[in-house]
């Protein structure tokens, strides 16, 4: 099985492309073949939607740049995973290049993994994840593997990582039949029904998680307690009440992590 693992980091080392590496480990440990394309060391336009090729039909492009070799590796894989930060709640701008450009002509079901990679306070994450999903389910491949990477669990996220590396190339093509079967697919996937304070809570329970495996627990006592207010208010249907208090948390928590961390 030929698995394509692509970085889109405009950074040749970092966040991404530790993931990535590690996706790509999992593939060979697992007896796949696998190639790591960053994307930092490609030249990537935008689409200019320009309609005069048969670009949606036929391996064409009227833009000469590196996307339409990366096409051609993209329809040929039989697993794909795709690892992008996380700028300004979404995607990169070079990850977002890529995804406009790319175009699938094949069977449809291909595995994929997913993983977004917010380095700095998280934020954004989940968003980013909803949109390489929403993108990869259009174009038929069956995301298996999401990814939230954050600082708080950036050491999980490399043994996870392996780990879902490893699955893809154990996972058959499971094709789809319709539009209305991918989307029920799309909405059945991990965080995709998230919202703002839905993401808030989850990188406040992650900063918390990461305090605890560094046995200061201690800290994180009163951010528990606000936690379960602010899933309480959201119950009782006080959304904008949830959403303050879950940000109050997220930051809070946040800042302990970053004074832990710079404590040594």
């Amino acid at each position: 099985m030929y698995v394509l693992v692509v970085s889109g980091s405009p950074r040749m080392e970092g966040l991404c492309h530790k993931i990535s590496m590690e996706l790509a480990n999992g593939v060979k440990s697992a007896g796949g073949d696998v190639e790591l394309v960053l994307l930092a060391g490609k030249r990537i336009e935008a689409c200019r939607a320009c309609g005069t090729t048969g670009c949606w039909s036929f391996m064409e492009c009227s833009i000469q740049d590196d996307a339409l070799e990366l096409r051609r590796k993209f329809n040929d894989c039989d697993a794909f995973a795709l690892v992008a930060p996380v700028y300004f709640l979404s995607v990169n701008g070079l990850t977002k290049n890529f995804i406009d450009r790319m175009r699938y002509y094949g069977e449809n079901g291909k595995p994929a993994a997913v993983a977004a990679v917010a380095g700095g306070t998280g934020k954004g994450c989940i968003y980013a994840l909803q949109e390489m999903c929403r993108w990869l389910v259009l174009v038929g491949f069956r995301p298996v593997s999401i990814m939230p990477v954050t600082r708080y669990n950036f050491e999980t996220a490399l043994v996870e990582a392996r780990f879902n590396g490893s699955k893809l190339v154990n996972i058959n093509r499971q094709p789809f039949a319709s539009l209305s079967e991918k989307l029920v697919y799309l909405e059945s996937l991990p965080y995709m029904k998230y919202e703002a304070t839905d993401e808030m809570l989850y990188l406040a329970r992650q900063a918390i998680h990461a305090l605890a495996r560094k046995g200061r627990i201690d800290l994180a006592g009163s951010l528990s307690y606000k936690i379960e207010e602010a899933e309480t208010l959201r119950r009782l249907g006080l959304h904008q009440d949830a959403l303050r208090l879950s940000v109050e948390v997220q930051e809070e928590s946040m800042r302990l992590f970053n004074s832990l961390m710079k404590s040594g």
